[in-house]
């Protein structure tokens, strides 16, 4: 039995695209680029002509300005994209477990929560997920739930896009509309620049050394590692480019809504932080968000702060006027009309094994405007202007214990409304196949690719 929803599906009305007199709601077109932080893009402050091909779609669509992951790693936050929930509320986040050992320290997401895709298939859509995370994605973690098809294959963005207009293709008589989520891992390790000479990988894992192991700055190293993702970024910026141009092509694009975002950052040394799943800072969280409607030809820019939580609302706003709409009591959540709220559930087993006690707790943050209240389970407690200090150099908190006692307050209620507390879901015993995967992406720490 599913939860919050379940009964409304009941009584609220299904579908009728299959009825001669009833319109066919628009495709809905789920695009994640795994990695990428918001100043990756140009229309987000990266250097011009970085990212033209997101650029020229973030033209025709409302680009959210402040918009944050709810979790810095891929699991959590992509359990919250399809249910609109936080990881506190859904539970599918990284966990402590009392033996550190080679395996998995993630709980699946519940069948008992309604995911987007069940929500459509109820509602008589085709769905499907062209899926390049071949980990934390795969099957039996609970996020393939009412996907017609779930196709995981760890591979360049080329041949995901590919994958993707294949199954377009091979459905395009299919009269139901449409659902397709598309997952792209080109801007994650081993950073996918175009040029094997780059040597991502090697230098990657040497400012790791440098700054987690030995403790030191990471400069000049963290810079040239992060000039490499953002190349690997501008490679993944064609890649889309192509899937965009296939849209055009079978007359897909002007009539869907497409949403393109990322599932978390990425650090290069900031607050002695290298990769993600550590942390909640911003470089680890802040994300693209950029919403297509059906028929929108010209831009708008969102002030109002966003989180991944809202995306299934936003797409169910969009879907106004159709039978569809009955989503919008299934995911009510949209940007302005909520607390948003970053965690961070202790971290992967590579960080517990290596670097001791620094990462066996769990960290949370809440904006409120430009504030951004940080607190540990360690006690810690941080509070930064993220406006006027993007970066969170300046620890405000001493200087306004106010607006602490406030923040903090509101992120205990806002906890204490939904924690959940039913069962969970345990990743279960590795096989060889997904322990090289684990360790491709550089949290199993095995040899990486």
């Amino acid at each position: 039995m599913k939860s919050r929803a379940a009964l409304s599906l009941v009584l609220l009305p299904l579908a009728t695209c299959g009825e001669p007199s009833a319109a066919v709601p628009p495709p809905v077109i789920l695009v994640t680029l795994d990695t990428v932080r918001a100043d990756t893009l140009s229309c987000y402050g990266a250097p011009p002509g970085s990212t033209p091909h997101l650029d020229g779609f973030a033209g025709v669509a409302d680009r959210y300005e402040k918009c944050v992951s709810a979790a810095p790693w891929t699991m959590p936050t992509h359990a919250s994209l399809f249910t609109g929930l936080y990881p506190f509320e859904h539970g599918a986040h990284s966990f402590l477990p009392e033996t550190i050992g080679d395996g998995d320290n993630v709980f699946g997401l519940h069948p008992r929560f309604e995911t987007l895709a069940e929500a459509f298939a109820a509602r008589g859509y085709r769905t499907a997920g062209i899926v390049a995370n071949a980990h934390y994605l795969r099957p039996t973690l609970g996020l393939e739930d009412g996907f017609e098809t779930w196709d995981v294959s760890r591979e360049p963005g080329g041949r995901v896009t590919a994958r993707a207009l294949a199954w377009l293709d091979e459905y395009g008589a299919d009269p139901r509309p449409t659902f397709l989520f598309v997952n792209y891992m080109d801007a994650h390790r081993p950073y996918r620049t175009g040029d094997p000479r780059d040597g991502a990988v090697r230098k990657l894992n040497a400012l790791i050394e440098q700054v987690l192991v030995r403790g030191e700055e990471s400069e000049p190293l963290g810079s040239e590692v992060r000039a490499l993702h953002q190349k690997a970024v501008s490679n993944l910026d064609r890649i889309v480019g192509t899937l965009f141009d296939g849209l055009k092509e079978r007359g897909l694009f002007e009539r869907s809504i497409i949403v393109v975002t990322s599932d978390h950052g990425e650090a290069f040394g900031g607050h002695g932080v290298v990769e993600h799943s550590k942390d909640v800072y911003e470089d680890l969280v802040r994300i693209p968000l950029l919403v297509k409607l059906p028929g929108q030809t010209a831009g708008s820019v969102k002030s109002e702060r966003a989180s991944s939580v809202d995306v299934a609302g936003l797409v169910a706003a969009a879907l106004a006027g159709t039978d569809a709409e009955s989503l919008a009591a299934v995911f009510p959540r949209t940007p302005g009309g909520h607390p948003v709220v970053v965690e961070n559930h202790f971290s992967r087993v590579k960080d517990l094994k290596r670097y001791g006690e620094r990462f066996r707790r769990q960290r949370r943050a809440i904006y409120d405007g430009p504030l951004k209240l940080v607190v540990g389970s360690d006690g810690t407690v941080e509070l930064y202007h993220v406006e006027d200090d993007p970066f969170e150099t300046v620890d405000l908190a001493a200087d306004r214990p106010e607006d602490v006692e406030r923040l903090s307050r509101e992120l205990e209620e806002t906890l204490a409304r939904g924690v959940y507390r039913g069962d969970r879901v345990l990743p279960g015993q590795l096989d060889a196949a997904q322990r090289q995967e684990m360790n491709a992406l550089g949290y199993g720490g095995g040899d990486e690719r």
